[in-house]
């Protein structure tokens, strides 16, 4: 009979020679959903050919590349999200968006700003981590979204720093230098809520108030500044310190470390085809609250950027981007303000912009940002 040791010592030879089976010449090593083995036969290597295919290739791997890499988490809506699955495959040097493969799925459909700018209009090898979900308020309870399902900005924010990234693991190892944390997001909170009674600018007032709390957040204090402003000596009958963020803000955690942030205003969705048939009135009511709004967001990028030594800060106007084109859509190369789809459109659907405004934006973002490490 054999004995215990020799069987384990058997099972342990079998499994190692499953282990170390190796892939024959041409033969698959490699892509999306697939399971088998990455080892290729001597003589060859396994070849990255998309992100749904490796193949083992006669000659040797080249060596991998070992140049500066950055990084880049935007937040935010439909007007930025790409699908991105954070459990899924990370960014890699073949495909800086992980997952889906690029450029992803869009708003408005094909490539939007986050992708150009990742990709084209980069001035170093950026991988990007975006957060961003279609339909997503600031906070849920304060602007239902469509679906339950929907993340909002708190949901994001809290996937990225209880998702493992935020601790800069080896797999993603981020610096407060080398990464730009970025957010476009008030589309739905306005065009939710610009209808519903009571004072408008007390409600933008609100929704920025939990918008930059998760900017604090992210930016987090050391510990003996978390100490200092947690104290006692700053009762109600003291003047808080200006540098010390609001008491419910303030987190046990402190070393998360983010130091460059892009805010995006809120664009003009008052033009879009779906408010135009919504009439003028409607219009011109959602416009003077995004106006309210977008001028409550610079005062509080302003205050960000104060309050938090060595954070800098750039204010994309997209508004501004937004009316200039729509004000001359011929000299950009579109039809005109409310046909949507079709090649020639700027709206690539009734509430979204096309791929080929969102080259004309990602474009004027690395202007705006010329010079940083990313653009």
């Amino acid at each position: 009979m054999a004995s215990l040791l020799s069987l384990l010592t058997i099972a342990l030879s079998t499994s190692y020679a499953a282990a170390q089976t190796t892939v024959p010449l041409y033969g698959q090593c490699g892509g999306l959903g697939y399971t088998g083995s990455t080892v290729c036969v001597s003589g060859s290597f396994c070849n990255w050919d998309s992100d749904y295919f490796s193949q083992c290739i006669p000659g040797t791997a080249p060596p991998p590349y070992s140049g500066p890499i950055n990084y880049w988490f935007p937040f935010g809506d439909s007007y930025t999200s790409t699908s991105f699955d954070p459990t899924s495959t990370l960014p890699n040097i073949h495909d800086p968006f992980g997952n889906p493969p690029f450029p992803g799925f869009t708003g408005g459909g094909g490539e939007n700003y986050v992708g150009f700018d990742t990709e084209t209009y980069n001035s170093s090898v950026i991988f990007t981590y975006n957060y961003a979900y279609g339909g997503a308020t600031i906070n849920a309870s304060l602007v239902t979204p469509y679906e339950p399902t929907v993340l909002s900005l708190i949901d994001q924010v809290n996937e990225f720093l209880t998702g493992g990234v935020a601790s800069k693991p080896a797999t993603t190892p981020w610096t407060s230098a080398n990464a730009l944390f970025s957010v476009w997001i008030g589309v739905n909170d306005l065009a939710g809520s610009y209808g519903e009674p009571g004072d408008r600018g007390a409600f933008a007032d609100t929704l920025l108030s939990e918008y930059f709390a998760l900017m604090q957040k992210l930016v987090r204090f050391s510990s003996e500044l978390l100490m200092f402003c947690r104290s006692d000596i700053h009762s109600s009958a003291v003047v808080r310190p200006s540098f010390c963020p609001d008491k419910h803000v303030l987190d046990e955690n402190s070393a998360v470390g983010a130091r460059n942030f892009l805010f995006l205003n809120v664009p003009r969705v008052d033009l879009t085809p779906l408010m135009v048939s919504e009439g003028a009135t409607a219009q011109a009511q959602l416009a003077a609250v995004i106006t309210d709004f977008n001028t409550r967001l610079a005062s509080r990028v302003s205050s960000f950027k104060g309050n938090n030594t060595g954070v800098s800060t750039w204010l994309w106007d997209s508004n501004s981007v937004f009316t200039t084109i729509l004000s001359n859509l011929k000299a950009y190369g579109f039809v005109d303000a409310v046909s949507y789809g079709n090649t020639g459109d700027f709206w690539g659907n009734n509430f979204h912009p096309g791929q080929a405004a969102h080259q004309i934006f990602a474009k004027d973002i690395s202007t705006l940002m010329a010079g940083s490490l990313w653009f």
